[in-house]
């Protein structure tokens, strides 16, 4: 079960990459669609790495807990 929820913290982490990605690059030309857009793309990105960098520890402590201690 806590594997899953390792892959879906992954899994969101791509998806806000991918929505920051789908922000900048179809806004409109709009100055003030603009800033919201690339405001909106800098928060997705910065939620992106946060939770890649908590499903990174996610698994490297699943892969702690299965090795044997000396």
């Amino acid at each position: 079960m806590k594997k899953a929820g390792v892959v879906l913290i992954a899994a969101v982490s791509i998806f806000l990459l991918c929505r920051a990605i789908y922000l900048v690059t179809w806004t409109p030309a709009d100055p003030a669609l603009l800033d919201h857009a690339y405001r909106s793309a800098a928060y997705s990105i910065a939620w992106a790495i946060q939770l890649g960098y908590l499903a990174r520890i996610g698994f490297k402590w699943q892969s702690l807990k299965r090795k044997p201690t000396r």
